[in-house]
């Protein structure tokens, strides 16, 4: 069997009964971060903007599905796209392999799918399981490749989760499903310019890639075939997306660039990738998450003083150092920019910590980013230097004036949440929400339980603002 239909035919046998219970509450850590990140970003400029943009495109339509927090209605694919710019926009939503992020994507589509359909919590959960393994096992090895192809791997690969998820929802077969993955391949798409230009558009990409997998599954249910070798033949994805030759990867996370076509589907159901997935709590990039923990971590148990400190030393992986990819870094703007670990270590040691309810930093345009100089003089001491170190898993050093060292090692696991860990971290967000606590504490039971809800509709009447 080709790629495809392994994935399709693995897709179609999913039963919740038969789930590890490990992955039914990665899955639920994962639906509660994206609802919650989604929801205290409701009044950021750019989830106004999609919000009038969707009801927009279904003025003709009669209102199938909710824009989250706004509470209007519009057709489906709108909603999904307004509800995916929501997740995304903010830079804090999931995270899988550094560069994508495949919540801003399934999470708006099953939704908008689930809809006014008496979608059970079970069958919920079963496109989630779905939609995140398909994600990840197609990303797991081709990120790095596709992003030194110039393709910006979160809208590259963002369209397959929400094209699993809607054949799940649309009870599709298993040759429709596998129709479904090779016509997304056909509408995949997404650029890295807009990264290395600093450029609003990549706030959007994820949001068509959600629209695109959902066509894809509308248009396979009319039994429309698609290319059976889509991801493996001689003009399929892997060549084409990813740039492998001769099973070599384009680029790579470590120096293993050998790449096998069975890698993607080996051990389907045993072993399982998304457990891998992580959340983002602050605003920013993935890899700043552990550089914010590790500081503030330093600064709080060596009550750290600004003033007291010669020296910060960060050892990153390679691709944390020149973001978006080693063959296209990010120009270096000066001053701050999103993605310099910099403002992000100096500020987490000056404030022993960091706001999760903080708007994105400037970029194309966006609003002007200003830091306290305290924070100012911090920056300029950080020194980030690449080295044989896991994604996510930064050793850093905080040097003080009499030449005492303070370090710690993270292991790149430690934004891998589980439930009951989501469960208490989200909470930072709670005053951005668009409803009191006591909505939110309900809206936490019901994801718990979701297994127990009869129809989704219940969930998605408390993402409405009040």
């Amino acid at each position: 069997m080709t790629i495809s239909q392994s994935l399709a035919g693995f897709v179609y046998q999913i039963e919740f009964a038969k789930l590890p219970l490990e992955v039914v509450d990665k899955v639920k850590a994962l639906l509660l971060h994206g609802v919650f990140i989604g929801l205290s970003s409701f009044s950021e400029d750019d989830a106004v903007l999609a919000g009038e943009l969707s009801i927009a495109m279904g003025e003709t339509n009669v209102g199938n599905a909710h824009i989250l927090a706004n509470g209007a209605t519009t057709n489906r694919l709108s909603a999904a796209y307004a509800n995916s710019v929501l997740i995304h926009l903010r830079g804090q939503d999931d995270s899988y392999r550094m560069l994508t992020h495949p919540g801003c994507c399934i999470l708006p589509a099953l939704f908008a799918e689930s809809e006014n359909r008496s979608i059970s919590g079970i069958r919920f959960i079963e496109a989630l399981v779905g939609s995140y393994e398909v994600h990840c096992r197609l990303s797991k090895d081709t990120v790095p490749s596709a992003q030194n192809q110039g393709f910006r791997s979160s809208a590259l690969f963002g369209i397959f989760g929400p094209a699993v998820g809607s054949a799940m929802i649309h009870s599709l077969n298993d040759s429709q499903i596998a129709n479904t993955l090779a016509l997304a391949v056909s509408f995949a798409s997404g650029n890295l310019q807009t990264s290395h230009e600093g450029t609003k558009e990549m706030t959007f990409q994820e949001a068509i890639a959600t629209q695109n997998g959902m066509m894809a599954a509308r248009i396979a249910q009319l039994d429309v075939n698609g290319a059976t070798e889509c991801f493996e033949g001689p003009a399929g994805f892997f060549r084409i997306f990813a740039g492998i030759e001769n099973n070599t990867l384009n680029g790579s996370f470590t120096d293993a660039n050998s790449f096998q076509n069975n890698d993607v589907i080996n051990a389907l159901g045993n072993e399982w990738q998304l457990y891998d997935v992580t959340m983002k709590i602050y605003s920013g990039a993935g890899f700043v998450q552990p550089v914010i923990e590790g500081c503030a971590q330093l600064a709080k148990d060596y009550d750290i003083s600004p003033d007291s400190i010669k020296a910060i030393n960060i050892q990153m992986n390679e691709w944390e150092t020149v973001y978006p990819s080693p063959k296209f870094p990010r120009p270096d703007w000066g001053g701050t920019d999103e993605w310099k670990n910099a403002h992000f270590a100096a500020s987490a040691i000056v404030n022993k910590g960091y706001a999760s309810t903080g708007r994105r930093l400037s970029y194309g345009g966006r609003s002007a980013f200003e830091e306290p100089a305290d924070v100012q003089r911090l920056t300029k001491l950080v020194r980030v230097t690449k080295a044989n170190r896991p994604q996510y898993g930064p050793m850093i050093e905080i040097v003080l004036n009499d030449d005492t060292k303070h370090f710690v090692e993270m292991t790149g696991d430690e934004f891998k949440w589980d439930f009951q860990t989501e469960k208490n971290r989200i909470q930072s967000v709670y005053s951005a929400l668009p409803f009191d606590s006591n909505n939110a504490d309900l809206i936490i039971d019901m994801i718990e339980n979701l297994e127990k809800l009869d129809d989704i509709d219940n969930l998605i009447s408390l993402l409405i603002r009040r």
